[in-house]
């Protein structure tokens, strides 16, 4: 019933002016380009005033193309066969001057997608349709070049037929890019505009079969241009006024709808943020806390041995012999321990890019460093083909090292024997990677601590070591998006699994 009531103005129109072609057709026909004529200047006004609160200028553009097909509408409505305002053109005046407008409307509705998402620049827009359309018309009045559209006698000419297929051709092409672009718009204004070149298209066709100006089919056409009119009218003319929300500050509505959502967006991304420095800032404290007292112990013995060394210097070289040895170890420990609490800190906070890497290369340079120790110790290491991932390669060598050293130092009776697998899993997007050896291994039930810094379930001077380095590896893995645990019986050995995705989250 809306839709009803709303089309009633235009079928009361369309009643009307076809009346009036009773009385006569030059009054039907001035009276349909005249409506064009105002509702495509209206177009114009509307765009041109609301050009600076328009971020999309598509309707900007169309505004100024549409000034100036009313321009050429004018000169063809007073040059219509018997306005007798140009005398000695005959038919072929107007219709060449329609052809000229229609092309001008096609082309500019086509190209007006163009400047959905592009700037456009108002008065040199303006001045190049001047420049156009100045030529086109000295080509028809001055030149004489613009080709022959109707001949008397003989009806239209090839070149207007196929002039007005082409021209359907493009507004077909303009109906498919709005389509394609639908998000830049109203939905309602949207579908009138797509009604609108739809109509249009059916009128360029009615003007492919009159053999008379004043034929039927010529008067067809020009209701079907006043159809067309009308619904750019109500797209853009009673949009703009009666909506203008919907129509000139869609933009603006779209931009607060984006700044609402990038806020909300920040909110969640300052809310995660906030809770990683909160655990950064825990992980800190309680890593200052155990780094102070671990450093103070080897210091302690220092001290403490510097002033037995003192007393006993003269009187006993032997017991200085012992203390000084005693001294050296306590000063590689706090030395040692000082280095990997260095490597923990870099790994904390350096961001090294991510590459592919192939792991056989990684591991390959890290076997090289124990080359002397794996031969005194007799050991066996082998390494089955590893993946290549996007990795760290100097942080996850710093994975491999640690492994390494632990396998080949806390050893039992037999011979160390260490293997290197890999194995992917899931959808092939992640890799789980086994290091596997023969020596001590643990109780399980102290697995949640051996990758906390500082502890070592191996106390005493037996097995050197700051307790730093498993807990360094779960902290590159970490950031590499992984995860790494450990399955173990005491005298029979461990096994450390390490998972590792393909492609790394961009820092180590």
């Amino acid at each position: 019933m809306h839709f009803l009531l709303s089309a009633a103005p235009l079928v009361a129109a369309l009643f009307g002016i076809y009346l009036a072609s009773i009385h006569g057709y030059l009054l039907f026909h001035s009276l349909a380009e005249g409506i064009a004529i105002v509702i495509a200047c209206g177009v114009f006004m509307i765009a041109w005033n609301a050009r600076r609160l328009l971020r999309n200028h598509y309707l900007l553009f169309i505004g100024i193309a549409y000034l100036f097909v009313a321009g050429i509408d004018f000169l063809h409505a007073l040059a219509y066969k018997g306005m007798g305002v140009f005398e000695g053109h005959g038919a072929n005046l107007p219709t060449q001057l329609w052809i000229a407008g229609r092309y001008l409307e096609a082309i500019s509705l086509l190209l007006g997608v163009v400047f959905l998402r592009r700037r456009l620049f108002p008065r040199l827009t303006l001045f190049g349709y001047g420049i156009s359309t100045g030529l086109l018309l000295v080509s028809i009045f001055h030149w004489k070049v613009f080709p022959d559209c109707y001949i008397e006698g003989a009806g239209l000419t090839p070149f207007k037929i196929y002039s007005e297929y082409t021209i359907c051709m493009i507004l077909i092409a303009t109906i498919g890019l709005l389509v394609k672009n639908s998000q830049a718009f109203d939905r309602k204004v949207l579908v009138l505009l797509i009604a609108s070149v739809a109509t249009t298209i059916a009128q360029e066709l009615a003007f492919t079969t009159y053999l008379n100006v004043y034929g039927p089919s010529n008067m067809v056409g020009h209701l079907l241009k006043i159809v067309s009119s009308y619904l750019i009218y109500k797209a853009i003319i009673e949009t703009g006024l009666v909506s203008p929300w919907n129509l000139l500050f869609r933009d603006l509505k779209q931009a607060e709808e984006k700044l609402r959502k990038a806020r909300d967006e920040l909110e969640v991304r300052v809310r995660e943020r906030t809770a990683e420095l909160e655990r950064v800032n825990r992980d800190l404290t309680d890593f200052n806390y155990i780094a102070a007292h671990d450093l103070q112990e080897p210091l302690r013995v220092l001290v403490t041995l510097g002033d037995r060394l003192a007393a006993t210097l003269k009187e006993s070289p032997e017991e200085a012999r012992y203390i000084i040895g005693r001294m050296q170890n306590s000063a590689r420990r706090a030395s040692a321990l000082i280095r990997d609490i260095h490597k923990y800190s870099i790994v904390s906070s350096c961001r090294e890019p991510f590459n592919r890497t192939d792991l056989n290369s990684v591991v390959g340079k890290v076997l090289a460093e124990f080359e002397e120790e794996v031969e005194q110790k007799g050991a066996y290491v082998s390494v089955e083909d590893l993946p290549t991932l996007e990795v760290c390669a100097l942080h996850v060598g710093e994975v491999f090292r640690n492994l390494l050293s632990n396998a080949l130092k806390f050893t039992g009776d037999e011979k160390p024997r260490i293997r290197i697998s890999a194995e992917a899993i899931g959808d092939g997007n992640q890799y789980r990677i086994l290091v596997e050896d023969n020596g001590l291994g643990f109780d399980e039930a102290y697995l949640s601590k051996i990758f906390t810094p500082f502890q070592r379930l191996h106390g005493g001077n037996r097995f050197q070591g700051s307790g730093i380095g498993l807990a360094l590896c779960r902290k590159v893995v970490e950031r590499h998006g992984g995860s790494i645990t450990a399955m173990s019986r005491p005298n029979h050995g461990s096994t450390f699994i390490i998972t590792l995705p393909v492609s790394g989250n961009g820092d180590a």
